[in-house]
């Protein structure tokens, strides 16, 4: 038994799965993080309806448009392509245009510019970066009014951040696009207010870049005192920004830099957001932390995300991601059916030794059972023999008694023939009292092996069985049997024992062995197994 449950235990620990274990596992998790991740899960589940109430608000705003014109309608227009601009690209590019349009019928020309600059951003982010390069380069730098260079410059930083992080861009024209993005930043950075949101963001992520990174989490801390709604896209941005100094530049990820990843994709899911980028890095860092489901489960949003924004760009981007993600779920799937299988065949091998235990513990039982009956019986048998014993010892003292006084009677009263006469051998006497021996032994082996008889005869051939003429009798070679049976085999023993000649015993002996129908040892071996 012992063996048994040692082999459950060791079949239990082989089933249980191993822990999984990603490069990321010696982050330092902590309580939040598990709660952001659970939080997250949750948001991912009720992203129609943040769509249905993105919808609610971009309607509202057109329902503004009619009967407008002009700065009016641009402003509108504006506006729309703004609340667009992260959820559907090609919305967002339409309405630009119909911002450009009211620009020019109101003849507006610094508007008009705007609107240009406000194209050729959303082409580099759709994926057009050669109409978008063609879009910017055909505005004429003197026309851009000063207060409008902070976006100009912006539009040229996009457009070249766009096109160097091109993952099928040539490398050679990846460094000349790079030069260029840091070339245009630096304008940005000399035109802005330095307190302003954009100048303290391009000045942060230089400052990562560069490895300086506690001036980059200052700069970061100043945005962050000057976003009022915590929950807007800027807000997820700035969380955004603050991971990845730790992660990415320094790389050095912290649990509250991973806190930071996890409620900026929060807010951007709640902002029904598309161009998410945070959820590229909610992936790959729940992949590693072993949350295989909830991996496929972000990447599954993602990918519904890119699809519906629109953008060529994040849709190569993300497609790769995606393809990575499905990749390794459908390893762990494969991992985890493996898992299944080896564990169905130890179960199904736990289960037969169950069986088997049970079996031999059912078998235990009825052999036990057995036991106990026959125990209760022998006891039974004991208890009634000891009084039979007892009784037959009471009467042979009693005649022994009768006798001796006879004896002495006669003796005593000069009785000396009659005396003579009583102590002489008497077969009269003794044939009695042999029968009576032979009546009490054949009672009380019958009585303890009710099934000889029928055993010794299924042994002798049909013509030489034994048949008994009263039942509850042995016959004499039945009783020489029956000693046997009890442990005396030596005939002089046997023959003391029946009061018989040794000589009849040896025939009785000899003439048994030729009517077997089985081997002698075989036929010793059933009677001394009953």
């Amino acid at each position: 038994m012992k063996k048994h449950i040692a082999l459950v235990v060791t079949a239990l620990t082989i089933i249980t799965p191993p822990i999984c274990k990603g490069k990321d596992a010696d982050i330092p998790l902590n309580e939040r993080t598990k709660s952001l991740v659970k939080e997250l899960l949750i948001k991912l589940d009720s992203t129609e309806i943040y769509a249905a109430r993105k919808e609610k608000e971009i309607e509202d705003i057109k329902s503004l448009l009619p009967g407008t014109s002009g700065v009016e309608k641009f402003a509108i227009c504006r506006e729309i392509a703004d609340q667009y601009a992260k959820y559907r690209v090609d919305s967002a590019l339409f309405y630009a245009r119909e911002a450009r349009y009211a620009a020019i019928d109101a003849g507006l020309d610094s508007l008009r510019i705007l609107s240009e600059i406000r194209i050729a951003n959303l082409l580099a982010i759709a994926g057009f970066n050669a109409e978008a390069v063609e879009t910017i380069q055909s505005i004429p730098r003197d026309s851009v009014l000063d207060g409008h260079m902070g976006v100009y410059y912006t539009a040229w930083t996009s457009v070249y951040h766009e096109l160097y992080s091109n993952p099928d861009e040539p490398e050679d024209f990846k460094e000349k696009y790079r030069n260029l993005y840091n070339t245009y930043r630096d304008s940005l950075l000399l035109t802005m207010d330095t307190l302003s949101s954009t100048y303290l963001h391009n000045i942060e992520r230089k400052a990562a870049r560069d490895g300086r990174f506690d001036e980059a989490r200052k700069y970061n801390a100043l945005r962050e005192r000057l976003i009022t709604d915590k929950k807007s896209n800027a807000s997820a941005t700035r969380l955004y920004d603050r991971f990845a100094i730790a992660y990415i530049y320094e790389h050095k990820p912290t649990a509250e830099a991973v806190n930071d990843l996890f409620e900026s994709a929060i807010i951007e899911v709640e902002n029904c957001n598309q161009d998410i980028a945070s959820l590229l890095r909610v992936e790959t860092i729940l992949m590693n932390m072993g949350k295989v489901k909830a991996a496929k489960k972000v990447s599954d949003y993602y990918y519904s995300t890119f699809q519906k924004f629109g953008s060529r760009k994040r849709r190569l981007d993300g497609m790769g991601q995606t393809m990575a993600i499905n990749t390794k779920t459908m390893e762990s799937l494969q991992k985890r059916n493996n898992d299944v299988i080896i564990a169905l065949v130890l179960i199904s091998v736990l289960g037969a030794i169950l069986i088997f235990v049970l079996l031999k513990i059912n078998n235990l039982r009825r052999k036990s059972t057995i036991l106990n009956k026959k125990l209760q019986r022998s006891v039974e048998i004991s208890k009634g023999y000891i009084g039979v014993v007892f009784q037959l010892y009471s009467s042979y003292i009693k005649q022994l008694d009768i006798f001796r006084t006879k004896v002495h009677s006669n003796l005593k009263k000069g009785k000396l023939e009659q005396a003579l006469e009583m102590t002489g051998r008497s077969s009269e006497i003794t044939s009695e009292d042999l029968k009576e021996l032979y009546r009490n032994f054949d009672s009380v082996f019958l009585d303890i092996y009710p099934e000889f008889v029928q055993t010794v005869n299924d042994c002798f051939k049909p013509e030489f069985k034994i048949l008994k003429k009263n039942p509850g009798v042995l016959t004499t070679e039945l009783r020489i049997l029956a000693l046997i049976k009890l442990g005396i085999d030596d005939s002089t023993k046997i023959a003391e024992l029946l009061h018989c000649s040794i000589k009849t015993i040896y025939n009785l002996r000899s003439t048994m062995k030729t009517r077997l129908a089985v081997p002698e040892d075989h036929f010793r071996r059933i009677i001394s197994e009953m």
